[in-house]
């Protein structure tokens, strides 16, 4: 389909992102909701009047928010309603650790609870007859689908997972090592403790490296910037509880009964050259699926959205296609 707005541009980018930024906050309304008592989580709802349906955005690991400035716009442009939050841990919700740069859970399911309430007591009460879908991006697609699996009554009509974590890549460390050092560091009472291959924030990130998400080098520079100008969304680093929770994801997602629960239509948006989750498990996912689809980004890495032109505007219009038909 054409994309029934214009895209934002690389050259010039920190300028457009800066006016989107400006536009979005006259229809943004903030607030937070508490699952238990001092687990406060932010969330950011954009609402039209006219729009054909909400969308839920399910933010990736060290992410925040405000990452999805773009993202959030371009689903104004054509015609939906958003509603976001931070996951505990993350941007402006709370922490379960003091160092702001260190992200934490105790268990993966945390996150799925927190957005089940997000989902239950936030969202759907605004979208009164509307439809409401959800987007998830990695870490932010397994508590999406996962939320959905263990939560099949929640009505949302359509799912969109990009690069989603299903088995996240371990740099080289093969995955029982990792589970063991991760076990071994809980039960010694340094669960809460940074990965030793892993360090605090320092601002000076590198484009080009192993763990490089974006193919954008502007939108890459702008949210690097955010990141050095606000502490909150300096997330940096896990622990080894969060360790533990992320390798175990797989099999929690993986169970034919739960797969089977979602029985909604679900679209992969799989990065070909992603450094950060298993695309062999995502197909494996994907295959469980009683209504699946993928469509592959053979250039991009992790971060899709966050890619050069012509690859965002792919991105956003098979998203649209899918929403739309």
């Amino acid at each position: 389909m054409r994309l029934p707005f214009e895209l934002l541009s690389e050259q010039d980018y920190p300028a457009q992102i800066e006016r989107v930024q400006g536009e979005l906050a006259k229809v943004k309304t903030t607030g937070t909701f508490a699952r238990n008592l001092g687990e406060t989580i932010y969330y950011e709802l954009y609402e039209q009047a006219g729009a054909k349906g909400w969308v839920a955005i399910s933010h990736g690991f060290e992410e925040a928010t405000v990452k999805y400035a773009e993202v959030i716009w371009y689903f104004l442009q054509a015609g939906y309603s958003v509603a976001i939050c931070d996951h505990r841990g993350h941007g402006n919700s709370f922490r379960q650790v003091p160092e702001l740069w260190l992200t934490h859970v105790d268990k993966f399911t945390d996150y799925c609870e927190d957005y089940r309430y997000f989902l239950q007591e936030v969202v759907l009460p605004q979208t009164a007859d509307l439809p409401c879908y959800l987007l998830g991006h990695s870490m932010g697609g397994a508590i999406a689908a996962l939320t959905l699996e263990l939560f099949p009554e929640l009505p949302v009509e359509k799912l969109v997972l990009s690069s989603h974590m299903i088995a996240p890549k371990t740099q080289g460390v093969p995955f029982g090592v990792a589970l063991f050092l991760a076990r071994f560091f809980i039960a010694i009472g340094k669960g809460k403790n940074c990965l030793f291959n892993q360090r605090v924030f320092t601002g000076e990130e590198d484009f080009d490296g192993d763990w490089a998400c974006a193919t954008s080098y502007a939108r890459y520079c702008w949210y690097l910037q955010v990141q050095r100008e606000h502490e909150q969304y300096q997330n940096n680093a896990a622990t080894y509880c969060w360790l533990r929770e992320s390798l175990l994801v797989t099999k929690k997602l993986m169970q034919p009964e739960r797969c089977a629960n979602l029985r909604l239509p679900v679209l992969l948006l799989q990065a070909g050259q992603d450094t950060m989750v298993k695309n062999e498990a995502q197909d494996k996912f994907l295959a469980q699926l009683p209504d699946g689809r993928k469509v592959a980004f053979p250039t991009a890495r992790h971060e899709i959205f966050r890619s050069e032109d012509a690859t965002v505007g792919r991105f956003m219009e098979e998203i649209l296609n899918f929403l739309e038909n």
